[in-house]
């Protein structure tokens, strides 16, 4: 896993530490995916994993 891979991971995980995304955090999220210019299939994935989380109700947005 990259560097720029295991930052997000983070700052995804940085996001859902209290359950709840934000408006603000889903787009710090999304400025990283794309911050150069690429996506990689592991943001991908981590992306697809966010979303099934709020899909499934395992995290709110607010």
């Amino acid at each position: 896993m990259s560097e720029d891979t295991q930052k997000l991971r983070k700052m995804i995980e940085n996001a859902l530490a209290d359950g709840v995304l934000s408006r603000a955090e889903s787009e710090m999220i999304k400025r990283e995916i794309y911050a150069d210019k690429k996506v990689t299939p592991e943001e991908a994935r981590l992306w697809q994993d966010l979303q099934r989380k709020i899909s499934d109700g395992e995290v709110e947005i607010n």
